[in-house]
């Protein structure tokens, strides 16, 4: 049975397909429905897709022969491999090991168009799902294909798109309130959060726009993922502090906050200089701010202020 499925993120259209059926869902997910936590991805629409991805199962992985290992990344609690990124030749290679979840992925040089290898699920047999390539392999796939078209990166932030429409970029290091800032906003500003955790933001027409994507942080536990989209107006570097405070920053001290916010694709020096010039843009383009907050509620109205005294129509 052929199947096909298609994704819109960030405004790139991502097509799924393979000559084996779709896995049967829960109770919850009936069969042949799109799984619930990325229904706002599913596109129904005729655009052409950006990026194909064929999907075999196979009774055992293939060998491709060497490779050079480019990024390898692990479990922080067991410390057990989660993936592997390799280069051969001027493609890319794949590879995940977990149990219950082992792939082998082969991409060409613009990171559009892959071959996909499953394992047959155990009970399930021959038969795949979207979460199969969304986690975590769309998520590199995505990092590589903005980075080698000059025209997006992933940004561990949280996005919010305001009441009047404009977006908002909070970033900030491991405890600076990302998780708070996104549940301070969802519940008390009636503002739209778009991603806590994984922000795309985008060039299109000489303006920067953020997009929600699928992949969340802990406010994913009860935010249903958005695909929406917002002209991005303020980036915030966030910090614990007694009470609100707002500091305008030069272009040098922006870019040395939003770097380490990046997914950069380091192992590759096209990409990483594509990023590097598209976070120059950026900060050049949008005003940007430290931000101390004592985490309660005021900081929305405080932040909103900010908004007002540094109007930025786009």
């Amino acid at each position: 049975m052929s199947t096909k499925i298609k994704l819109k993120i960030a405004d790139i259209v991502i097509q799924m397909q393979s000559e084996f059926g779709l896995e049967r869902f829960s109770e919850q997910e009936l069969e042949g429905q799109f799984p619930e936590r990325f229904d706002n991805f599913h596109y129904k629409g005729k655009a052409k897709p950006n990026i194909i991805i064929k999907i075999n199962i196979a009774d055992k992985l293939p060998q491709v022969g060497k490779a050079e290992n480019i990024f390898i990344t692990y479990h922080p609690d067991d410390k057990q491999e989660n993936w592997r990124l390799q280069k051969r030749g001027s493609s890319y290679i794949y590879r995940c090991t977990l149990e219950r979840k082992q792939q082998l992925i082969l991409i060409n040089r613009r990171f559009d168009r892959v071959t996909a290898y499953l394992l047959p699920k155990k009970d399930k047999g021959r038969v795949w799902n979207a979460e199969d390539i969304i986690y975590d392999f769309l998520q590199v796939l995505l990092i590589n294909y903005f980075a080698l078209n000059k025209n997006g990166v992933f940004v561990h932030s949280i996005g919010v798109k305001d009441l009047d429409g404009r977006g908002l970029l909070f970033a900030g290091k491991s405890g600076a309130g990302k998780t708070t800032t996104a549940r301070l906003w969802h519940k008390h500003s009636q503002a739209m959060v778009l991603n806590d955790d994984r922000v795309i933001a985008r060039r299109l027409n000489a303006k920067f726009r953020i997009y929600g994507t699928p992949w969340h942080g802990d406010f994913s536990d009860y935010l249903k993922s958005r695909i929406e989209s917002a002209l991005l107006d303020k980036l915030f570097f966030i910090y614990p502090a007694a009470g609100n405070i707002k500091q305008s920053i030069s272009r040098k001290q922006a870019f040395k906050l939003l770097y380490p916010a990046l997914f950069p694709a380091f192992w590759d020096k096209e990409c990483l200089e594509n990023i590097v010039s598209f976070c120059q843009d950026l900060i050049k383009a949008v005003p940007c701010f430290s931000l101390g907050f004592a985490k309660d509620k005021r900081v929305i109205e405080f932040v909103r202020k900010i908004l007002k005294q540094n109007a930025n129509i786009h």
